[in-house]
Parts: structure tokens; sequence; C-alpha cells
């Protein structure tokens, strides 16, 4: 009976050894855990803050590429009443050469 006593003193000995070693593991686990926890929360943080930044320059972009089209529109609407001024001054140019050699035509007769 004494022999039992000491097996079983032995068995709760083994376990607390044990069990201590698997809460220290445990610990350790937690530990790591939460230091992995933490750095991603700072990782979360950081691309955020990136993001706010990304989303702030895309809104820049977007209103100079729409000042941008409306100094393209500007410009091509003044490039349009250029070449309708052209065309017009061409086709007066072309009567004003036909009208001179008529006349010119017309005086060496």
């Amino acid at each position: 009976m004494f022999i039992n006593v000491l097996l079983q003193a032995e068995n709760v000995s083994k376990s607390r050894e044990d069990a201590a070693e698997e809460t220290l593991q445990l610990e350790q686990r937690a530990s790591e855990a939460g230091s992995t926890a933490l750095a991603l929360a700072a990782e979360i943080a950081q691309l955020r803050d990136e993001l706010g930044l990304l989303c702030n320059e895309k809104t820049q972009l977007s209103e100079t590429v729409t000042d941008i089209s409306k100094i393209i529109t500007a410009k091509d609407a003044e490039f349009h009443d250029m070449l309708n001024r052209i065309e017009a001054a061409s086709t007066r140019l072309g009567i004003c050469t036909f009208m001179c050699i008529f006349l010119m035509q017309e005086i060496n007769v």
C-alpha cells in the first residue's frame, strides 16, 4: 500500500510538472500571439494611414484630370472657331483672287 501511495505521489508530481510545463508553453504561445497581434495592429494602422493618403491623392488627381479636361474642351472649341475663321478667310481670299483676275482681264482687254 505504501508503494501505491508513493506511485500515486510520483504520478501526481509528474502530472503537476507536466501541467506546469504546459502552462509555461501556453503562456509563451499567448505572449507570442499577443506580440503578433500588436505588430499586426500597428501594420493595420499604418495601412489605414497610407490608404487615407492614397485616397486624398486620388481625389486631387481626379480634380486635376477634370481641370485638364475642361481646358482641353475650351482649347478644342477655340481651335474649331479658328479653323472656321480660316476657312471663311480662305473663301473670301479665293473670291478676291477671282475678282482681281477678272478685273485684270477686263482692264487688259
